[in-house]
């Protein structure tokens, strides 16, 4: 929907717009010397919670209708190998907002890195922090500087308020990691409860809409970046009866949670496209992806292997569309990160963060106007434990989907490194999605190459690492910590 003012007009275009633009971002104490004449763009970050890289019809889903999502793909730049920054919540999202490795921000892992019992851990991970400094410069910040109008919606997870950090709007988010209910009451200090029947992933595409009119009406010209950030499809798994009823009626074989999952993917892709119905795709940048992979065995990221909670692609790979004016719809097939985004969007908006920051993710902008670029190789640490067997984890039988351990990929290959044990697992991608071929013995040129290069990196970025678990007293037997039943999936 074209807005009623001109956007090349007074204030916001022209030299006014500019002007404008470099008092606000001095006055952040940022260095602008890229920013374009050019009108800056409207944003729309859309960041989903544990959808599957496979959970879209048209990423190769056989059940789940997604339209919207679909048309999406087809409209934009779409990175057929990006991966998330950690393989659940809260580090993919730090390293977003923040575009930092979580060694630097010191979040490497949902809550405890001490997860599961005692007696099954044999090393004792590092410190965690569960959410970013108020130090850290967010990407919301950052567009604040430059003059942008900033909205969140949803799950934010990575500190009590977001308004703290740059947002100056909030529906729902604070320091939860999922709802209470998707139904009300919804117990979210940061939103009110709806009718009954509502259902949150309507209501929470309702506030959207409602935020982007809202500064739209101010009509002074200021662009918006808003992030929508839908609680679904996490746990807990709950849908309008109506709509798992007909799910299942076209889908007779799913069982009754596989349906209410179905239903979730589905309702997120209609509440998706009412949003993008209501922005203008002439000024609009949107952006999408999920914050990691999906949760097994609710969904199936086949021929990817693993999901939530590992370093196989199964658990990292995500769905990542990046649609913007003068960008010619495509595959790219270079593999990326998640928190690539954060300099992306800022260079895309004529916004530069302040130079004493270190941003460790890499602009994507080349990639998008179609000119060549070495994104350079993508690197993961996560020195914690999650609990809860699976059967495509590195050991099925332990009681952890996984241990500490550290990933590097440089194109077509994947180092894998287990610091319990110190094993190396060296995969090709290209000819084994599914990482079932270890070639860690046959390839030991690749295989020590990579290796350097993961503990160079580890010590460019400061990253802490696990230490041996000292002998146990004969009466240190209690559990480290109890996770709440609807916590567990995290």
């Amino acid at each position: 929907m074209r807005r009623s003012t001109d956007r090349r007009g007074s204030p916001r275009g022209g030299f006014g717009w500019v002007l404008a633009g470099l008092v606000a971002t001095a006055a952040a104490g940022q260095v602008d010397e890229g920013r374009s004449e050019s009108p800056a763009p409207d944003i729309l970050l859309i960041l989903v919670d544990d959808l599957g890289c496979r959970d879209l019809g048209a990423e190769g889903h056989g059940m789940h209708r997604t339209p919207n999502l679909d048309r999406l793909r087809g409209e934009s730049v779409r990175f057929a190998n990006a991966s998330c920054n950690g393989p659940n919540c809260a580090p993919s999202r730090a390293a977003l907002v923040t575009g930092r490795h979580g060694s630097r921000t010191g979040v490497h892992t949902v809550g405890s890195p001490r997860r599961g019992k005692d007696a099954d851990r044999i090393l004792e991970p590092p410190p965690n922090r569960f959410r970013i400094a108020e130090e850290e410069r967010t990407l919301a910040e950052t567009l604040a500087g430059a003059g942008y109008r900033t909205g969140f919606v949803g799950k934010w997870h990575v500190s009590a308020d977001p308004r703290t950090q740059g947002f100056d709007v909030n529906a729902g988010g604070n320091k939860a990691g999922h709802p209470k209910s998707y139904f009300p009451p919804y117990r979210n200090g940061d939103l009110a409860d709806g009718p009954e029947g509502e259902y949150l992933v309507d209501r929470l595409a309702r506030e959207t809409i409602e935020i982007i009119d809202g500064f739209e009406a101010e009509g002074d010209g200021r662009p918006w970046f808003v992030m929508y950030a839908p609680y679904a499809v996490h746990t807990p798994i709950q849908a309008p009866k109506a709509a798992v009823d007909e799910f299942r009626a076209r889908n007779p074989g799913a069982d009754p949670r596989t349906a209410r999952y179905g239903a979730m993917v589905e309702a997120t892709d209609r509440a998706i496209g009412l949003i993008l119905e209501r922005v203008d795709a002439g000024d609009t940048l949107v952006c999408f992806a999920s914050d990691n992979g999906g949760l097994q065995p609710l969904t199936d990221m086949s021929p990817w292997r693993g999901g939530k909670g590992m370093l196989y692609e199964g658990g990292i790979r995500t769905p990542l569309y990046v649609r913007g004016v003068g960008f010619e719809p495509r595959d790219v097939d270079a593999p990326v990160q998640l928190f690539d985004l954060h300099p992306t969007i800022t260079e895309l908006a004529g916004a530069v963060t302040t130079q004493d920051v270190v941003i460790d993710a890499i602009s994507l902008v080349p990639f998008l106007r179609g000119e060549p670029m070495d994104r350079g190789p993508l690197f993961w640490h996560f020195p914690a434990y999650l609990e809860g067997r699976d059967p495509e984890s590195r050991n099925p039988d332990d009681a952890f989907r996984t241990t500490p351990c550290g990933a590097v990929r440089d194109g077509r290959w994947k180092l894998v490194e287990w610091f319990d044990d110190g094993e190396l697992e060296l995969f090709d991608l290209e000819t084994d999605p599914g990482e079932r071929m270890n070639l860690a013995a046959e390839r030991p040129g690749v295989r020590d190459r990579l290796q350097r290069r993961l503990l160079e990196w580890r010590a460019s970025v400061g990253a802490p690492m696990p230490a041996a678990v000292p002998s146990p007293s004969p009466e240190s037997t209690a559990d480290s910590i109890a996770i709440p039943a609807t916590d567990t999936a995290k």
